[in-house]
């Protein structure tokens, strides 16, 4: 199968690094390639209006923030592209040649509409960014707006202009930083350097029809703008706000997670009702716990916070039948943070495959002896940033779902997948639809996967609202070594008295224990 010819847009050929990142991916890429390059009409002075306030205090949000790595060190895009056709400005010219060379799809990073005429010109029409529902550009503020409107996620997608109608093919959907401009525009840019080859991917493997199925139709899209004089001192306010709650947050006592444990039914619904708090002592908290049985004993393995050395260590407690939780024991300690302590047993022997991200490592322990020792055994993936590896065996496969951070972007919000026949392997296979879940209301694992009245429930997170918010219970619909799907059965919201969130999810029979986030 032929690659995709790339037709792109751009304001000049001086471009910022997400641009060039972006359309460096797509030069290398398997599925799509570069065909031509051409620059945007300026004669009619096409250009963002300026605002000082707002430039002042752009520049002061990146001092102060420092969002690395940078998104808009500008270099020449056609030292990249310097076997790439280009193309003047002249509109009759861009037509003629780019209907000579059969593109596929043109994407116009440039400040300019897409004129009625080019849309024709390309098999699949005009490609442009959307955040929200602003277009994005090479020179696009965007990421206030969400600040100014506490507007929680960012959603990164794909705009597709035909000559028939317009569509949006959903690409990723990132956490709103509350109180950064920068930060935003950083994570939304680095993010769509990954989205845009990605879509193409899609198109490429799915085909036009398939592809086309799992596009909506747009809405009114805005052009990009800069904030008026009284929207930029509104958001001053409420930025100096956030950063002033942000600071003494900090120098007063944290909030604990603590761990909340019950008897329930499998199948109901959950309820926080007749779940006991167990309330960890001064100067830690407790989080992400596992619940096994051993030889009759249910244990509850978890991350044991400690603040004084600001990294977490894995404890384990005994849990009665009531959920009544016993006192902490330490289980695993290491010169880096650990914690999600995923435990399953092989060949008769369990290993532990704790959260290792500070070591950039996912790796696995052997117990030597159950409940309290454990040793390395080995490194499943290394240089990785990885959170939360998740294993379940199913269709003679170990499957490993796990979030990967890629340049610039979050632990928070993409979900990979990797299958093997031995989970002790150092050879995983990527799944073809990496990464399966991009978003940060579902993405990240939040415990054991399991099943239930013959279906996979996978525990999630949504860190939408702030870190761990809520959890989600969903049924995964199809789990191959092609597909993957998954739909919302449950969702768990902290209630409204004195818990702010709640982030794993585990069970055992009639037990189920969660973590929980405390005002106080």
């Amino acid at each position: 199968m032929n690659k995709l010819r790339v037709g792109v847009i751009l304001i000049d050929h001086m471009v910022p690094a997400w641009v060039r990142h972006m359309l460096e991916r797509i030069k290398n890429s398997s599925h799509a390639e570069i065909s031509a390059l051409a620059f945007a009409d300026q004669s009619n002075g096409t250009t963002l209006p300026i605002n000082k306030q707002y430039d002042i205090q752009f520049n002061l949000d990146k001092k102060i923030f420092r969002p690395a790595p940078d998104a808009w060190e500008i270099s020449d895009i056609r030292k990249v592209l310097h076997n790439t056709q280009s193309l003047g400005a002249n509109l009759h010219e861009r037509i003629s040649r780019f209907k000579a060379m059969r593109l596929d799809l043109l994407l116009n990073l440039s400040l300019e509409d897409m004129p009625k005429s080019l849309l024709n010109v390309a098999r699949f029409g005009a490609w442009s960014l959307r955040c929200n529902e602003v277009r994005v550009t090479m020179g696009s503020e965007i990421g206030w707006l969400e600040i100014l409107n506490d507007i929680p996620v960012m959603h990164c997608d794909i705009e597709i202009e035909r000559e028939e109608a317009t569509w949006v093919h959903a690409g990723s959907v990132i956490a709103t930083h509350r109180s950064s401009i920068s930060l935003n525009q950083k994570s939304f840019f680095w993010r769509a350097t990954h989205v845009v080859p990605r879509v193409l991917r899609m198109l490429r493997t799915k085909g036009e029809k398939e592809f086309f199925a799992h596009t909506e139709p747009a809405s009114t899209v805005e052009k990009a703008s800069i904030p008026s004089l009284s929207q930029s001192t509104t958001l001053a306010h409420k930025q100096a706000l956030q950063i002033s709650e942000n600071k003494i947050r900090r120098r007063i006592t944290p909030q604990p997670w603590a761990l909340m444990a019950g008897k329930r039914n499998d199948g109901e619904k959950f309820d926080w009702g007749g779940l006991k708090l167990k309330v960890p002592p001064r100067g830690v908290f407790w989080a992400d716990p596992f619940i096994l049985k051993r030889e009759g004993t249910s244990y509850l393995f978890f991350e044991e916070y400690v603040y004084k050395t600001q990294r977490g260590r894995i404890s384990y407690a005994v849990i009665d039948a009531g959920g009544e939780i016993g006192e902490p024991q330490t289980a695993l300690e290491r010169p880096y943070h650990l914690s999600y302590p995923f435990i399953f047993e092989h060949r008769g022997e369990f290993y532990m495959i704790p959260e290792t991200a500070q070591n950039r490592a996912i790796e696995a322990y052997r117990c030597v002896r159950f409940p309290d020792q454990w040793e390395f055994h080995k490194t499943l993936m290394p240089d990785v940033q990885a959170v939360d590896a998740t294993l379940f065996q199913h269709s003679m496969r170990w499957w490993m779902f796990v979030n990967i951070a890629h340049e610039g972007g979050s632990t928070w919000d993409e979900l990979h997948l990797y299958y093997t026949d031995d989970p002790l392997s150092t050879d995983w296979t990527p799944h073809p639809m990496n990464p399966i879940v991009s978003d940060v209301r579902s993405a990240r694992p939040a415990g054991r996967i399991f099943r239930r009245d013959s279906g996979l429930i996978r525990p999630s997170q949504d860190s939408s609202l702030r870190y761990g918010y809520a959890l989600n219970l969903n049924s995964i619909t199809k789990l191959s070594i092609y597909e993957y799907e998954e739909k919302l059965l449950e969702r768990i919201e902290p209630p409204k008295d004195d818990i702010l969130a709640v982030h794993t999810y585990t069970h055992l029979e009639d037990l189920v224990v969660v973590d929980a986030l405390l005002k106080k």
